[in-house]
């Protein structure tokens, strides 16, 4: 492993390089940069390793990006920081870049990852953009079945099963301060009493 304590500050380097004779060294932060702006620096775990040591110190919590689902790099990664700092949080992107059905994982392996790496010390796991992805996917396959089937699409895929899931948003109006009684399986309305038998009770019970 890399040994971080060998590393010096730009300072520090030129307090040193004074001590040797050196006093006019000239030093260009922005030289090894490339014509896009890119820093020529190559990545590796050890390399985020060393960093996190530099960061754990201001951070609250730690988080390498990686480019794919890799349980030896999440090891590596931890293990190499904690070595130095053993109470330090870190974090793991769950991400939806992945393609996690050609990772070779199977599902039970899926479903053990995030409390695999929490024994790590992932503390903290999370998609990113989970939602957008959910979102599209509704709002996609609904659409479809919207045009298709009409106002049942909406009722069977939306609010049956809000309904049955007991999701808040069914009852969205009670967010602006309007009543959620008429969303209930069943509930009283006035009005509604020369329906049929003299009833003012109101029935809307799922058929799924």
């Amino acid at each position: 492993m890399f040994q971080y304590e060998n590393c010096l500050s730009n300072e520090q380097g030129r307090e040193l390089a004074a001590k040797l004779g050196v006093v006019d060294l000239f030093w260009d932060w922005d030289l090894p940069r490339t014509r896009e702006g890119f820093y020529r620096f190559q990545g590796s775990v050890t390399a985020a390793v060393v960093r996190g040591w530099a960061f754990a110190l201001i951070a609250d919590i730690i988080w390498m990006e990686t480019a794919s689902r890799d349980l030896k790099e999440c090891t590596q990664f931890a293990e190499g920081v904690k070595s130095k700092i053993p109470e330090v949080m870190l974090a793991y992107n769950l991400s939806p870049s992945f393609n996690w059905d050609a990772s070779g994982m199977t599902d039970q392996q899926m479903m053990e990852f995030i409390p695999r790496i929490a024994r790590l010390g992932y503390c903290w796991q999370f998609i990113t953009l989970a939602g957008f992805h959910a979102d599209a996917l509704v709002v996609d396959t609904f659409a479809k079945d919207y045009a298709r089937r009409g106002m049942l699409a909406y009722v069977e895929r939306i609010q049956r099963e809000e309904r049955s899931n007991g999701v808040d948003t069914l009852a969205h109006q009670k967010w602006s301060g309007v009543t959620e009684e008429q969303f209930k399986e069943s509930w009283t309305r006035p009005e509604a009493a020369g329906m049929g038998e003299g009833t003012s009770l109101v029935v809307a019970t799922s058929r799924m």
